[in-house]
């Protein structure tokens, strides 16, 4: 799976603001690909809950947990789009909670939040489990519509009807749904408490003790010293990833 960070300034951001913004831009970075990294390994800041196992509703004890066709396809379902409840659908995937993160986390931005600060977000769209469902409609031959143009011509364009099955029911088609992976990370959280892109303590600890570090040696730098001792603490391969960030 390609992994991507990208980088990206607003319009406004002058080398005034960059300048400014080095740090925080910087440490964003290097966290969203250690991130990135951890959550495709499975692991989370925050323990996942469950997924939903509402059991059938109605008399009929009907199924109430519903996906389209292109997304039953994707998760290897088949041809079976309802289901009992998230729970049911996520057992037949053989899916634990979170494990389905992948196109969400695939693509991340980091940007800068004005001259605030910088923010880690993800970017595009994937495949979401609903779908849109169209009309299908037919020419009604020899049934034309006559319409004034802006200009005063007239135009005659061919009347459509809704097209209907044996039965009298109205077709549809059914169109695969993409869906914002910000917006599914979010639902994310709603549903699963599962924080995409939030950080671990450990992390915290790093990117503030790596901060420390590359202060500390400018200080050294400024003063003629040396330092042999610099600050350190938390996940070190993320501290490393942010003291050579800051450094660049």
């Amino acid at each position: 799976m390609n992994v991507t960070v990208n980088v990206k300034w607003s319009k406004g951001a002058d080398v005034n603001l960059q300048a400014a913004l080095q740090q925080p831009m910087a440490l964003a970075t290097a966290a969203a690909r250690h991130i990135q990294a951890r959550v495709l390994q499975g692991r989370f800041a925050t323990p996942a809950e469950p997924y939903s196992s509402t059991p059938k509703a109605g008399v009929t004890k009907k199924p109430r947990y519903y996906i389209s066709p292109a997304y039953a396809a994707a998760a290897g379902l088949g041809e079976q789009t309802r289901w009992e409840s998230s729970a049911e659908m996520h057992r037949a995937m053989g899916a634990t909670p979170g494990n389905g993160t992948g196109e969400m986390i695939r693509n991340l931005q980091v940007r800068n939040y004005g001259s605030e600060g910088a923010v880690i977000e993800p970017t595009g769209s994937s495949l979401g489990s609903s779908s849109t469902r169209t009309a299908l409609t037919t020419r009604k031959e020899g049934t034309y519509e006559i319409t004034l143009s802006d200009n005063g011509k007239l135009r005659a364009r061919q009347v459509r009807e809704m097209s209907r099955d044996e039965g009298g029911k109205v077709k549809f088609r059914r169109k695969p749904k993409l869906v914002r992976n910000a917006l599914k990370a979010s639902t994310l959280f709603k549903n699963l408490n599962i924080g995409l892109l939030q950080n671990t303590d450990d992390e915290l600890v790093a990117m503030s003790q790596a901060l420390a570090a590359v202060a500390a040696l400018r200080v050294a730098r400024a003063l003629g010293a040396k330092i042999t001792n610099l600050p350190h603490g938390g996940d070190p391969r993320l501290f490393a990833a942010c003291f050579r960030e800051l450094n660049r």
